[in-house]
């Protein structure tokens, strides 16, 4: 298992996490967990803290997919944090074959410059401690 999510209702914000190596079914498994959130709404922005991905085992039709699976909708900001060279270039990948998608979507290196794109830096402390125990999705073991 290795990605997970949590809802803050309070600031409309998806804190997603990846970790260890994520593969094709991981990621899946994520968007349509979301998806079937009845917390989540389409407008709501969304940190992607993939700092502690190691590796990533995911397939071009996967990118694919997840761009068509795509839950976020007009007005959503979502901000992905890499630091390993090859998880960026998945997100890459993502964001060039997401470019006709209505919400925005950002890649940055370090965790600061996402989180004041998101306009929540002045929470750093408090939405860091939540995503670092960000729960893995269900029925991943």
């Amino acid at each position: 298992m290795s990605c997970g999510f949590t809802i803050d209702l309070a600031r409309s914000l998806v804190l997603s996490r990846g970790w260890g190596v994520v593969t094709d079914r991981e990621l899946l498994a994520h968007v349509r967990a979301l998806t079937d959130d009845p917390r989540f709404a389409r407008d709501f922005r969304q940190l992607a803290d993939l700092r502690d991905v190691t590796d990533v085992q995911i397939t071009a039709s996967c990118i694919r997919e997840m761009v068509r699976l795509n839950p976020y909708g007009a007005g959503a900001r979502r901000a992905l944090v890499v630091t390993n060279d090859v998880v960026y270039g998945m997100a890459r990948m993502y964001q060039i074959l997401s470019d006709e998608s209505p919400d925005e979507l950002q890649i940055f290196r370090k965790m600061d410059d996402a989180l004041q794109w998101l306009w929540i830096a002045d929470a750093k402390a408090e939405i860091l401690s939540v995503v670092s125990q960000t729960p893995p999705i269900p029925g991943l073991d």
